[in-house]
């Protein structure tokens, strides 16, 4: 087994970022991509982890014990004379999260015209989502006091004071 488990943020060479503008993912030949997917994910998580198919897929049925997985399985799946063999989409998680590569979900996602990202990219983005707004309500704030007579704003400001001082 593994020494280090991989974060499941981590992304393989050549994968891009959340930011790279998608590319359009053609339906045709779509499965011979997702098996080439596949074939790269396995041999980076042997070269990066020293994880070989066996160890995969012991670790990925040990994280989903209702999903039989096993070497063979994992051989069929990325051989080119089995075209008719697929890695179920049920097994996808537990695959990123042994391997730390999220290839395979990416090209599924981006042929569907959609972008998974990971739980920290998410939660960044819906910062930098709410620092727009919030900058949006203090400019529009700053509009509509401009707007008020001397005397109201006055009034504003000062009972904005003492709210402060009274917490």
């Amino acid at each position: 087994m593994a020494k280090k488990r991989p974060s499941p943020t981590t992304c393989a060479p050549g994968q891009g970022s959340f930011f790279d503008a998608p590319a359009e993912v053609p339906l045709p030949g779509f499965g011979l991509r997702l098996r080439e997917s596949l074939v790269e994910t396995l041999a980076l998580a042997r070269e990066r982890l020293g994880l070989d198919r066996h160890d995969i897929a012991a670790e990925m049925g040990r994280l989903d014990p209702e999903r039989e997985i096993s070497k063979a399985m994992l051989d069929r799946y990325c051989a080119p004379s089995a075209a008719e063999w697929r890695l179920p989409a049920e097994a996808l998680p537990a695959l990123v999260r042994v391997t730390g590569d999220a290839r395979c979900l990416h090209l599924i996602n981006e042929a569907a015209g959609y972008r998974a990202v990971p739980h920290e990219a998410a939660a960044i983005a819906e910062l930098a989502a709410i620092e727009l707004e919030e900058r949006a309500l203090r400019e529009r704030r700053a509009r509509v006091q401009r707007m008020l007579p001397r005397e109201a704003a006055d009034f504003l400001r000062e009972a904005s004071r003492r709210a402060a001082r009274n917490g």
